[in-house]
């Protein structure tokens, strides 16, 4: 399996809420609601993005004002992603929330994933 170039870690809470969800995706899709997904795939993107772009550039001491211009451009890719993960999530039949809960544990758990394959 290849090694995860971008890791990024969460809390523990956090990290049980995704496996969570990932195991009720795959026992119970229809008790899944759809709208939680997509909260969830925004909150792990949301980490994502500050530990990528704005962690690195607090650390180097960069100037407020790019901060605050790269942060405008993470918050508008956050409203990207959101709407077309609600159109997406939304038009899903239950039948693939199972292929869902395996992106989501090949990206934040690929360890776990690796067992599955």
């Amino acid at each position: 399996m290849p090694e995860t170039v971008i890791g990024c870690p969460i809390s523990t809470e956090l990290a049980e809420r995704a496996r969570q969800t990932i195991e009720e995706l795959r026992h119970a899709p229809e008790q899944v609601h759809r709208e939680h997904v997509v909260e969830l795939i925004l909150e792990l993107t949301e980490k994502s993005f500050d530990y990528h772009f704005q962690r690195p550039l607090r650390a180097l001491g960069v100037g407020f004002g790019t901060r605050k211009s790269i942060d405008y451009g993470l918050k508008g890719a956050m409203r990207v992603i959101r709407s077309s993960m609600q159109r997406v999530i939304r038009g899903l039949e239950h039948d693939r929330y199972a292929k869902v809960a395996d992106f989501l544990e090949d990206a934040y758990f690929p360890r776990a994933a690796g067992d599955r394959a």
